[in-house]
């Protein structure tokens, strides 16, 4: 999914169910993930981020 620019920030806007997302970034052709945000490493040792929107509710 392409990333719009922002002044110096990159944002997308999606709409996502509830659940637990896992995702990284592709910088200058290699494999990124944000250190600030919460993250983890699978089996193969790669390190992406966490997303975890179980508990989030919809505000009308």
């Amino acid at each position: 999914m392409p990333l719009q620019r922002s002044g110096k920030d990159f944002t997308i806007m999606k709409v996502l169910p509830s659940g637990v997302y896992q995702f990284r970034f592709i910088v200058d052709g290699r494999w990124r993930y944000a250190p600030d945000l919460p993250w983890a490493k699978d089996d193969a040792a790669n390190t992406y981020n966490i997303l975890d929107l179980q508990l989030c509710s919809v505000v009308k």
